[in-house]
């Protein structure tokens, strides 16, 4: 039955996010938090392996729907709840120096078990905030959600694992990338995966 959610889950997300990731052209390169204040660290997942940074980007590299990094932020009226949020896939081009799937597996199922010992849900502060950037990194994996929107929001655990899995998968060296980010339709949030 669990297997059962997980798979509905992963598919639903599959359709929602489209059946490939587009590439980001030079003006949206990798998203790079300049001034990073951490706020906490911590490890997760069975064998608390997985490094969970919670942080404030002094410079944050906000984008846009289409890919696109943002000039100022734009906020949007959003439901606080964004879990099963459409977003938008983009990949970093050209291919090389992209994490190891494998490791972000690791950070995939860290999740998964998280989300099976501590809760579905997890917040995330409002942007300007403190923690408004939530990172985990394992060997070469590194992935982080960032929240644009002036109001907190909450998001699912499994969501975020499929995402990891995804990206990792779809914008790797074989497709002529080195990672990638899903921005929300309505620009409040995104997450990326790249190598640490």
């Amino acid at each position: 039955m669990q297997y059962f959610t997980l798979l509905t889950a992963g598919l639903s997300l599959f359709f929602a996010y489209g059946a490939s990731a587009a590439a980001l052209g030079s003006e949206a390169s990798l998203s790079v938090c300049e001034n990073e204040v951490v706020a906490s660290e911590t490890y997760i997942g069975e064998a608390h392996n997985v490094k969970l940074t919670t942080s404030h980007c002094g410079a944050a590299p906000h984008v846009s729907s289409h890919g696109t990094l943002l000039s100022k932020r734009q906020s949007n009226s959003t439901s606080v709840n964004v879990c099963g949020a459409q977003c938008n896939t983009f990949c970093f081009n050209p291919s090389g120096g992209g994490p190891n799937e494998g490791d972000c597996a690791v950070i995939a199922d860290a999740i998964l078990y998280d989300e099976q010992n501590v809760g579905a849900l997890f917040n995330i502060t409002a942007s300007g905030t403190a923690t408004d950037k939530i990172t985990m990194q394992y060997g070469s994996c590194l992935t982080y959600f960032l929240n644009q929107d002036s109001e907190q929001l909450t998001y699912c655990r499994s969501d975020w694992s499929t995402l990891v899995t995804w990206l990792s998968g779809d914008c790797n060296a074989a497709n002529n990338a080195h990672g990638g980010l899903c921005v929300a339709a309505d620009q409040t949030w995104y997450i990326q995966v790249q190598h640490s």
